[in-house]
């Protein structure tokens, strides 16, 4: 009896070995959805729809891009996570998945286990910006008179628990400062106030920060990575000007629902990664401000495991809580 119930399993062992294979063969037989949990234009948003229009002349099916708004982008994760998990749905995520998972705990949805990582397509970063008007002219200045100055100098975020209030605190950490936090609803408003001087500083996406610098309305002090991003290699980043460990390097890539079969997740990262470094992809990606670096699915679980630690100390220490 023993011997019958042996010979059965491994009967269906090799049945399912032999079918995986096929699972990636057949996929995709139907419509794709790329779900992005931001607004239309943001970089998620432009890098999904790019490879979504590349895949769909490759697959001869329609991949979708779906926006799904709310919470900081966690209504979109977790709308991922509670797709079936056949390689139907493909989230198009960002490095905020690392801090809204500690914002917005729940039984019901738990980013690093319903979600698993597939590959990151790519980077950006920010640069912190001051008002022209400021006195401060150099990273040195402004760090050496917060040290001295604790609570006095006003930084702007784009929000309670977003990316830029994440980078301040860490900044802060790393830097022996202590800054006036001051949150804004978006980015918009906190550029405003910081070109009239109602705040003294405020990081700003690296690719976009040229049209503030040429009209004379900001300056820039450093990229916040450790090296110069391309795409304002004028502008001296933290690295070189002492703080080598600071960067807000956020990565955008790709994640499942959890459960995905290997070959079909193998064939989304294949597929996908050839999509991404494409040049009339890779061309677009930079145009809009996102240096191409695609990684592995091992090299993208590493990243954000990291950061889930590393943001979640941040978090705890100064007590980050999500803006209502």
């Amino acid at each position: 009896m023993l011997v019958r119930i042996v010979s059965r399993f491994v009967v269906l062992l090799s049945c399912l070995a032999a079918a995986a294979p096929g699972l990636a063969m057949d996929f995709p037989a139907k419509a794709v959805r790329f779900i992005v949990p931001f607004t239309q234009g943001t970089g998620p948003d432009r890098l999904a729809r790019l490879v979504a229009e590349d895949l769909a002349r490759q697959w001869k099916v329609p991949v979708v891009v779906e926006n799904r708004l709310g919470a900081s982008g966690h209504v979109g994760a977790q709308a991922v996570a509670q797709a079936p998990a056949d390689g139907y749905a493909v989230g198009v995520m960002a490095t905020n998945i690392s801090v809204t998972a500690h914002l917005m705990k729940s039984d019901a949805f738990v980013p690093m286990r319903d979600l698993q990582p597939l590959l990151i397509a790519g980077y950006g970063d920010m640069t912190l910006v001051v008002s022209a008007k400021s006195p401060f002219n150099t990273l040195g200045e402004f760090l050496d008179y917060a040290r001295a100055n604790k609570g006095k100098l006003a930084f702007a975020s784009a929000g309670m628990g977003s990316p830029s209030h994440i980078f301040l605190a860490q900044m802060q950490q790393m830097t022996g400062t202590e800054f006036l936090h001051v949150p804004y609803k978006g980015t918009a408003p906190a550029v405003t106030d910081l070109i009239g001087g109602q705040v003294d500083a405020f990081f700003v996406a690296t690719h976009t920060v040229k049209p503030y610098l040429a009209s004379g309305q900001l300056k820039a002090l450093g990229v916040a990575a450790p090296q110069r991003n391309s795409h304002a290699a004028d502008i001296p980043s933290f690295g070189e000007l002492g703080v080598p460990g600071f960067s807000t390097e956020a990565w955008y890539g790709f994640m499942l629902p959890t459960g995905v079969p290997e070959p079909v997740a193998e064939k989304l990262y294949r597929d996908i990664r050839a999509s991404v470094e494409q040049p009339h992809v890779r061309s677009e990606l930079d145009k809009f401000g996102l240096t191409v670096r695609p990684s592995t699915t091992a090299q993208m679980r590493e990243v954000v495991d990291r950061e889930f630690r590393s943001y979640g100390e941040v978090i705890a220490k100064y007590n980050i809580k999500m803006q209502e």
